[in-house]
This record gives structure tokens, sequence and C-alpha cells, in this order.
């Protein structure tokens, strides 16, 4: 067992932390109004939020390509991704797992106006 191991191991959750992170971020110009819409409560001081909508598309990039990364490390990488404290299996289960949180938090300020209309 060599020492790069464990760090291809701490790269993929640094990677899935990330984009995990950054799909996050993309979404919190949106936040203020799903809160509204979801608990029916609004703060005055969610309201300088918006001010961060210039971050969306950028996070909405980085969130993508580190998912992207993440899916290359696992099925094309040259070194298999084996550590002694998950294997290969729960970092699979682990990746697919986060992918629709991820996808969620990317898409829902774009999906929620639609689902709006729809059910209005």
């Amino acid at each position: 067992m060599t020492t790069s191991q464990p760090n291809n191991a701490k790269g993929l959750f640094a990677t899935m932390a990330a984009a995990v992170i950054a799909a996050v971020v993309s979404s919190l110009c949106c936040i203020a109004p799903l809160i509204y819409l979801v608990f029916g409560v609004s703060a005055a001081s969610l309201s300088g939020i918006e001010q961060l909508s210039w971050l969306q598309v950028p996070m909405l990039i980085l969130s993508t390509g580190l998912i992207l990364m993440g899916f290359w490390r696992l099925y094309f990488a040259k070194k298999p991704l084996c550590t002694a404290t998950l294997s290969r299996t729960q970092m699979v289960w682990l990746y697919w797992l986060t992918v629709p949180v991820v996808l969620a938090f990317q898409l829902y300020p774009f999906v929620l106006p639609w689902l709006l209309e729809v059910f209005e």
C-alpha cells in the first residue's frame, strides 16, 4: 500500500465536499424566497443575500466540474481508488448519493418557478 492511496480518498472527499458547497453557494441568491415559501416566514436580514446572485453561474460551473472530476476519478483514473477506510464500492455509493443533492441545489432556482406555475 502506497501513501498516495489515502490521498486519493481524501481527494475524492474534498472533491465531493467542494461540489456540494459550490452547489449550495450557487443557490444562495434564491434562499430568501425559498424560506418564505417553505416556512411562510421572511426575515429582513435575508434581503441582502440577493446581492450574491452574480455568484450563481460561476458556482454552477464549479460544482458541475467537481462532480465530473469525481466521476472521472472513480471510473477512469489510472490509479485505482482504494483505501483502508472505504472501499471503492462505498466510494461509488457515496458519490451517487451526493450527485442528487448537488443537482437539487443546482436546479431548484430554475425548477421552482416552473413548478409554481404548473401547480398554480
